[in-house]
């Protein structure tokens, strides 16, 4: 009976520390979670990865490297789109695309003047070809 008792005790202890240790872990996901809610998506990717690195053996552990992972994309993606804006480089690709619709526009009026030619000399050769088997 004493070491039901004991087993008891020990059981009870270690169940408590458990719950203890989660518990930080626990209210570092819960402030990622916030985090993110607010639309703080750098400050909620530095939460999830802390949480991660505090508690890799949790069963949300794995959300929470998913919802960094998505969160570091968004904002690198942010970052690029911010880049763009910033370096007006939109004027100087759609000046790009016009100088090549007008390369483009060129290379296909001589292409019809090169069929044009060659349809005339397909005819010339068409009249003095009779001639010449005569």
């Amino acid at each position: 009976m004493k070491s039901l008792f004991v087993a008891l005790v020990v059981a009870v202890l270690c169940a408590g520390c458990t719950l203890l240790a989660s518990a930080p872990s626990r209210s570092l996901l819960e402030e990622a979670d916030a985090k993110l809610g607010a639309a703080d998506y750098k400050a909620a990717s530095a939460s999830y990865g802390e949480f991660v690195k505090a508690d890799p053996g949790n069963a949300q552990a794995a959300r929470a490297r998913a919802t960094q992972t998505a969160l570091d994309r968004l904002l690198d993606s942010q970052t690029e789109l911010d880049r763009v804006k910033r370096n007006d480089e939109l004027p100087r690709l759609r000046r790009e695309l016009a100088e090549r619709q007008s390369e483009v526009d060129r290379l296909k009026a001589e292409s019809a003047k090169l069929r044009a030619d060659l349809e005339r000399l397909r005819n010339i050769d068409l009249q003095t070809l009779p001639r010449i088997r005569k």
